[in-house]
């Protein structure tokens, strides 16, 4: 007996179209949200203590994310001249002593493929941090905290483009999105 109850498609499986890889997104989504909740949970608790802390000790604290951020999403970000130096066609006849560059720039494209999107869910893990941590304590409307808060704009429609790219629905914002990122948040950690 057939069941006359209409499924309509979620997000992902719209956005998503292998199976196996929306599996693998879901659990992403789903540690980092775990990650998330917990260190939300535990800045909140330990409020009380960072209000002891001097200004100094306690900017270097929340910087001390924004750097791990940063050294995280130049990993993220590596993926793109790995894929430009894949289509460039006179990789083909590079060789080091006896070793084809082509073979491991391959190589170095599948573990970025891989680990492009738990990464960048990472490191968006510790941008929220580092925000939450920024603004709590004594916020000032400064370029430094202007930059950061456009950054992080800009990073909420980067992951939306990115989840668009999979379909290839994105129309290079995806990249064009993640160019100008990189350029705000060098922007924001330089001053």
């Amino acid at each position: 007996m057939k069941s006359n109850i209409k499924q309509y498609p979620s997000f992902l499986s719209n956005t998503i179209p292998n199976p196996k890889e929306r599996k693998r997104i879901i659990v992403y989504l789903a540690l980092t949200a775990c990650m998330v909740g917990a260190g939300t949970a535990l800045i909140a608790l330990n409020y009380q203590s960072f209000l002891l802390v001097d200004e100094d000790t306690y900017k270097g604290f929340f910087k001390q994310f924004g750097s791990v951020s940063r050294i995280i999403y130049f990993i993220v970000l590596s993926i793109f001249p790995v894929f430009q130096l894949l289509k460039w066609k006179g990789i083909r006849g590079v060789k080091w002593r006896n070793l084809e560059i082509k073979g491991l720039v391959q190589q170095a494209g599948r573990i970025l493929r891989k680990w492009h999107v738990p990464l960048a869910l990472l490191a968006t893990t510790v941008v929220i941090f580092h925000v939450i941590l920024a603004v709590m304590i004594n916020f000032h409307w400064d370029f430094t905290n202007i930059t950061g808060i456009l950054t992080s704009m800009v990073l909420g429609f980067l992951i939306f483009m990115g989840f668009r790219r999979f379909k290839r629905k994105d129309g290079t914002w995806h990249l064009k999105l993640a160019v100008t990122f990189t350029v705000l948040f060098m922007i924001h950690a330089s001053f």
